[in-house]
């Protein structure tokens, strides 16, 4: 797998809500990053990786595979649901830039390509692991790409902005630390068990439960509540493989929420990376 060539430009810039609140029927209500500390800005020029055509499998990912088995059932809760939100938690990360703060999930996108440019090979040395976030989340870091900071518990780790994609409010970012990293999902289907896993309102690892609803182009509209703060966090199956990144809800006039909405696995392929069959549906 290799990322794109040119980093995206940003568009004119559009302000996201500053905390979650309804929104009248039909349209998107962009989860709202918790506010968080700010951080010092340096200006720097926002950086690519490359990656290449074999994603590797850890063999904490194999390991994983193993114990949850590929005979679990997508549409029934897991049988050791405590083991599951563990494994899934231990790759889900905090995400801060600037005044924003949401939530993050670790992917495997390999190494770079022998003929990638030796200052990406540098970077990726000392960035290894690759962390998908929403673009609303590290908007403010466009002209700062190493004030975005990755945090589990009291644990704050150094990481660059790798490349962003405001049309699907997707980013890649790189975290110095290695951290284990969780598998992508086959095309999800109504009815699937899902779990997602993130930092509402700043609550680190918190998890809520639902199922697929329906899948409308790659977005994957799930059952399962989202709130400010679970923006790029990970919706998983019952086998802790990753169907999409949380991103926004569709609320009601009358009810709080309707329809909570991950960005799907394919969406990463449109400007973030140049991808396999492995994250196609």
């Amino acid at each position: 797998m290799t990322s794109a060539t040119e980093p995206t430009e940003p568009n004119e810039a559009t302000e996201p809500p500053t905390a979650p609140a309804p929104a009248p029927r039909g349209d998107k209500n962009w989860l709202a990053p918790v506010l968080a500390g700010s951080a010092l800005l340096v200006s720097v020029v926002a950086l690519l990786v490359a990656v290449s055509n074999e994603p590797t499998t850890t063999g904490a990912q194999t390991d994983a595979a193993a114990e949850f088995g590929t005979q679990q059932s997508l549409f029934t809760e897991p049988a050791d649901l405590g083991a599951l939100i563990d494994k899934v938690r231990a790759s889900t990360v905090v995400i801060t830039c600037g005044e924003a703060q949401g939530s993050g999930w670790v992917v495997d996108l390999g190494s770079p390509d022998a003929d990638t440019d030796p200052e990406m090979i540098a970077l990726d040395a000392e960035y290894p692991t690759e962390v998908i976030t929403n673009d609303h989340v590290i908007n403010e870091c466009y002209d700062d790409v190493y004030a975005v900071t990755a945090t589990t518990g009291d644990i704050t780790y150094e990481a660059v902005l790798y490349s962003y994609d405001q049309e699907n409010d997707l980013a890649l970012i790189g975290v110095k630390e290695e951290i284990t990293a969780l598998e992508v999902s086959e095309e999800p289907q109504p009815g699937w068990w899902a779990m997602v896993v993130g930092a509402p309102y700043g609550l680190e690892g918190s998890v809520a439960i639902g199922n697929i609803m329906n899948l409308d182009g790659t977005d994957v509209v799930t059952s399962a509540p989202l709130n400010g703060g679970n923006s790029g966090g990970p919706l998983v199956n019952s086998r802790g493989e990753v169907m999409g990144t949380n991103t926004w809800t569709l609320s009601g006039e009358e009810e709080p929420q309707d329809w909570n909405v991950a960005v799907g696995i394919p969406a990463m392929c449109a400007v973030l990376v140049a991808c396999d069959d492995t994250f196609t549906w």
